[in-house]
C-alpha cells in the first residue's frame, strides 16, 4: 500500500520465487512424487508415450482421453531432465508457482490504478492457499492450465490498452488455446477473454467494416481451433453435458458421494462458492468481502474491466453447480476473480480510522487460517498417498509373481510400483471376471471395502465384489489402513480340496 511502491516486475519475481519455495518444501519434506488416484498416472503414460513417439519417431498410441497440453509439457520438460515422475512434478511446480506473479499482474490490470496493495494480497492469498498448492504438487494439468488462463487475460489485457499492437493479441489467442488444449475447462473463460479483447479491436479500428471483419475473423478462427482440438481428440466432449443439470445447483444428493460427504449434501452452488468461506481459498471472513469489492468496482472502476472479472467468475460457477460431481481443483478456474474481489474490497476499507483496524484484523486473522489450513491438507493428502506406496510396496511383496490382482482405486500405483499384473475392477463385468478366475492363475482383491460399500455399491466395484463373493469366497490376508487384501477362492476349489482343521479360524 506504499506510495511508490516497487517495480511490479520485481514484485512478481519476489512472489514467483516465494510460490516455488513453498512448493518445494511441500515436496521435500513429505517426499511425494506427484503421481496419486489414477489419473495423475494416466498423463504421466501419456507423457511417456509422447516421449517415446518423440524421440523414436512412433506414432502416438490413440486412447488418451483429456486434452494433449499437459503431457506435452512434461515431454518437454523429460527432454531436459530424464523421463521419471520428475519431470510431470517439475511442470506443476513451475506453472503453479507462475499462477501468483500472473495474479498480481492481472490485477494491476483489472483493478482501479494506482493502488497495488490489492493485487499483492490476492497474489499472496493464491501463493499459499491449499488448493493451489496442492494442485501445484501432483502430476495433473489444474496449475498449468491456470497458469495459461493467466497469461492469455494478462496478454489481451495489454492489447486492450495498446489496440495498434495485434501481435499481443495473436499471443494472447495462442495462450488461450493452450489453456484449453490443456483442460478443456479453460473454455468457459472465453468470454471474459473475448471484453478486453473486442474492446480492443473497436478501439484499433476506425473503419466499421474492418472491426466487423475483423471480430468474424476471431471467431472463425477460435471456432476452426476448437473443431480440430474435439476432432483430433479420443475425448467424448459430450460427456460434460450428458449429466449436466441446473437442478445439481440446487439440490443436495449426488449419486456417487458417499450420502454421510458434505459435498453430497451441500447444493452444487453452495458448493462451487467455496472460495468465498473455504480455507483452501479466502476463507470466512475475507471471502464475503468479494460482493463489496465487486461493488465498488462497478461502481468506481470501468466497466469493461469489470465485466471481465463477472464474466470469469460467474459462467465457470454456472456450469460447474450443474455438473453432477464435485470437486474443490474445478473451483481454480475462477478462483482468481474472486479472490481479487475479495481482495480489492478488503483494501478499500483500510484508509477508514475505525474500519481500517477491524480490515487488518481480518487481513492478519485469515493469512494465519489459510497457512494453517494450507499445511494441514498438504500433510493429509501426502500422508494419504504415503499409505498407498506403503500398501503397494507390501502387497507385491506378499503376492506371488503370477498373481492377478484385481484393485479399485490403487490399480494404477500397483500398476507402475510392482510387476504384478494389477487389473482394474471399474473396468470389469461378471463374464470378464469369470474368464479371469478360469485362467488358473491366484486371484486377489486389492479395495477399501467400506468405501465401496458407501459410494460404489451400485456400481461396477460393488456389482463385481458381490459378484466375486458370489462365486466362491473372499478370505482376508492382510490389511493397511482402509485397504483390505484378500484371496478369491471359487467354490470348486473349495470343495476339492476342503480346508484342513488348522488353516480354519
Amino acid at each position: 500500500m506504499r506510495a511508490n511502491p516497487p517495480s511490479p516486475w520485481r514484485t512478481a519475481i519476489y512472489l514467483f520465487v516465494g510460490a516455488l519455495v513453498i512448493r518445494v518444501l511441500a515436496v521435500v519434506t513429505t517426499g511425494f512424487d506427484g503421481l496419486y488416484g489414477q489419473d495423475a498416472y494416466a498423463y504421466f503414460d501419456q507423457a511417456v508415450a509422447l516421449r517415446a513417439a518423440l524421440l523414436q519417431g512412433i506414432p502416438v498410441p490413440p486412447g488418451f482421453h483429456w486434452p494433449q497440453g499437459y503431457p506435452a509439457l512434461v515431454t518437454l520438460m523429460s527432454l531436459a531432465v530424464g523421463g521419471g515422475p520428475a519431470a510431470a512434478q517439475m511442470v506443476s511446480l513451475l506453472m503453479g508457482s507462475l499462477v501468483p506473479p500472473m495474479t498480481f499482474l492481472v490485477g494491476r490490470r483489472l483493478l482501479p490504478s494506482g493502488n497495488d496493495g490489492a493485487a499483492v494480497l490476492a497474489a499472496i492469498l493464491m501463493a499459499i492457499g491449499s488448493q493451489s498448492n496442492l494442485s501445484s504438487i501432483v502430476s495433473m494439468s489444474d496449475a498449468s492450465a491456470m497458469a495459461l488462463i493467466l497469461l492469455s487475460m494478462y496478454t489481451v489485457l495489454e492489447f486492450s490498452d495498446a489496440p495498434r499492437r495485434r501481435s499481443v493479441l495473436v499471443l494472447a489467442t495462442l495462450l488461450g488455446f493452450a489453456a484449453v488444449a490443456t483442460r478443456w475447462a479453460s473454455i468457459l473463460v472465453g468470454p471474459a477473454l473475448a471484453v478486453p479483447a473486442l474492446w480492443g479491436l473497436a478501439r484499433g479500428q476506425r473503419s466499421r467494416i474492418l472491426r466487423s471483419v475483423s471480430i468474424a475473423g476471431a471467431f472463425a478462427i477460435s471456432g476452426a481451433f476448437l473443431f480440430v482440438l474435439i476432432g483430433v481428440a479420443a475425448f467424448d466432449f459430450s460427456i460434460y453435458f450428458r449429466d449436466w443439470n441446473l437442478l445439481n445447483a440446487v439440490w443436495g444428493p449426488i449419486p456417487q458421494i458417499p450420502p454421510d460427504s458434505l459435498a453430497a449434501k451441500a447444493p452444487g452452488l453452495v458448493y462451487y462458492l467455496a472460495p468465498l468461506y473455504h480455507p483452501a481459498f479466502l476463507g470466512p471472513l475475507l471471502g464475503p468481502l468479494a460482493g463489496w469489492g465487486l461493488w465498488r468496482l462497478w461502481r468506481d472502476n470501468d466497466r469493461n474491466r469489470s465485466l471481465t472479472l463477472v464474466l470469469w467468475a460467474v459462467i465457470p460457477l454456472f456450469f460447474f453447480s450443474g455438473l453432477p460431481i464435485r470437486s474443490l481443483r474445478f473451483v481454480l478456474t475462477n478462483a482468481v476473480p474472486l479472490t481479487l474481489m475479495a481482495a480489492w474490497g478488503v483494501c478499500t476499507l483500510l484508509p477508514k480510522p475505525k474500519v481500517g483496524r477491524v480490515a487488518r484484523g481480518i487481513i492478519v486473522l485469515s493469512l494465519v487460517v489459510i497457512t494453517a489450513w494450507s499445511v494441514f491438507s498438504v500433510v493429509r493428502f501426502t500422508s494419504a498417498q504415503a499409505q498407498i506406496t506403503k500398501t503397494t510396496e507390501a502387497v507385491g511383496a506378499l503376492l506371488p509373481d503370477n498373481a492377478i490382482v484385481l484393485a479399485f482405486e490403487i490399480t494404477a500405483a500397483l500398476d507402475h510400483r510392482t510387476d504384478l499384473e494389477a487389473v482394474e475392477l471399474f473396468l470389469e463385468n461378471p463374464a470378464s471376471l469369470e474368464t479371469l478366475i478360469n485362467k488358473g492363475r491366484p486371484v486377489y482383491l486389492v479395495t477399501r471395502p467400506l468405501h465401496i460399500e458407501a459410494r460404489w455399491h451400485d456400481q461396477a466395484p460393488g456389482i463385481n465384489t458381490r459378484w466375486l463373493e458370489g462365486h466362491g469366497s473372499l478370505r482376508k490376508i492382510e490389511s493397511w489402513g482402509p485397504f483390505r487384501l484378500s484371496r478369491f477362492e471359487d467354490h470348486d476349489a473349495l470343495r476339492a480340496d476342503p480346508p484342513s482343521a488348522e488353516a480354519t479360524p
